[in-house]
């Protein structure tokens, strides 16, 4: 599989590899970014357009406890100056989507909605739905859609005039083209990214003033990854969107920042109309290691937490060949697929890994070289979050 260096090495040496282009002629440069219109009529065509392929055949959530969450805090979010200051030339619309999809939208006309798979995982969670509306609604706000249609038409006028030029024989053109033809979905998945991360950290410092506690994205963020999967490095770095754990890192930058103005706003969160704070588990790359003097395999993990004190429990599953490893109990009269410890879990300056050593005897002799898997776990059983698969060698017993 190819790494981004590896990628935008071959990027660079398709623009620059033939030397009487590049003596010549310049290569197709794309600008990181296009201006914005002064008025909003384009906001509004846009929106409407989308609009309309979107509704088409479909049907909405209406008069239940999932829209009535979602339509309280969208309004207290929208009547917010961080909003309402704006000026903005349309009316905000909120709307819930009777579908199965995990996800939100934003169109650039004032419309913000949310698909039902996604509702459904929120449930009537104040603090997570302010998290996934702020996102969307800072997406209209900062007119990121308008952006994103503006940089798409800037790269087809582009290749437009390339196509012009070797129409006109210029046959140097020929390699700016294949350039822009390789580079430009790139630069736009880059952009989009970087939209992205622009209406986190905007979004959570406008939850963050309405009422809302900033660990509510995270929240969300570990929430939609469990439910739907992360994708890999290669995949985003083609993908509009950004990894959740890339997320999770570009946030925590800007967090400190709106927990600040949440401290300030809401010294009692209790009274804040998101309630209490989330719990989050954080998790680090876990190492394994083959110990054969103690006849163990020592497995460490970093984690931390936010809003936690009680105890977590990591739940450890091993896989070969992709099936389920059972485990030997101790006694013989049994087996299990999950090993399970408590883990007390601290704040990050105060953390420790977690760190467990697992005898040779729990798997078979055929086990000895699996991947593991775990969940953190709160007291009543709830997933918060889940370490990635990584190997692990028993010892022979």
């Amino acid at each position: 599989m190819l790494k981004r260096s590896v990628l935008c090495l071959l990027l660079t040496l398709i623009l620059t590899s033939v030397p009487t282009f590049a003596q010549r002629k310049k290569s197709a440069q794309l600008n990181d970014n296009v201006d914005l219109p002064a008025d909003y009529s384009l906001d509004l065509q846009i929106g409407a357009v989308a609009r309309g392929k979107a509704h088409a055949g479909n049907s909405f959530i209406s008069g239940t406890p999932l829209d009535a969450t979602g339509d309280e805090v969208f309004a207290n979010l929208t009547k917010d100056p961080m909003v309402s200051g704006l000026g903005l030339p349309y009316q905000w619309h909120f709307a819930v989507i009777d579908n199965s999809v995990v996800n939100a939208w934003s169109f650039s006309d004032g419309e913000i909605g949310v698909d039902g798979g996604l509702a459904r995982l929120m449930g009537t969670n104040k603090g997570l739905w302010a998290a996934a509306l702020s996102h969307e609604t800072e997406h209209t706000a900062r007119r990121h859609q308008v952006r994103q249609y503006l940089y798409a038409l800037y790269i087809s006028r582009m290749v437009q005039y390339y196509q012009m030029r070797v129409s006109a024989g210029d046959k140097s053109a020929n390699w700016a083209l294949l350039g822009l033809r390789i580079s430009a979905p790139i630069a736009q998945a880059k952009l989009s990214r970087d939209l992205e991360h622009d209406a986190d950290i905007n979004g959570m410092m406008l939850m963050a003033r309405v009422g809302y506690h900033p660990d509510f994205v995270f929240a969300l963020h570990h929430l939609v990854r469990l439910s739907s999967g992360e994708q890999s490095h290669f995949a985003a770095f083609f993908s509009g969107h950004p990894r959740w754990d890339t997320r999770d890192q570009r946030d925590d930058r800007a967090y400190s920042e709106a927990l600040a103005e949440y401290n300030r706003r809401w010294p009692n969160p209790s009274e804040s109309p998101g309630g209490e704070p989330p719990p989050v588990v954080f998790v680090g790359k876990p190492m394994a290691a083959e110990n054969k003097k103690s006849k163990t395999a020592d497995l460490t993990i970093p984690i931390y937490c936010r809003n936690s004190s009680e105890l977590m429990t990591v739940a450890m599953r091993f896989l070969h060949d992709g099936r389920p490893v059972p485990l030997l109990a101790t006694d013989e009269s049994r087996s299990t697929t999950d090993y399970r410890q408590t883990y007390e879990c601290s704040d990050k300056d105060d953390a420790t890994p977690f760190s467990v050593h697992l005898p040779a005897t729990l798997v078979g002799k055929d086990d000895r070289k699996v991947k593991a898997e775990a969940d953190i776990t709160d007291s009543e059983g709830a997933v918060l979050e889940r370490v990635r698969q990584f190997d692990v060698h028993f010892p022979k017993p």
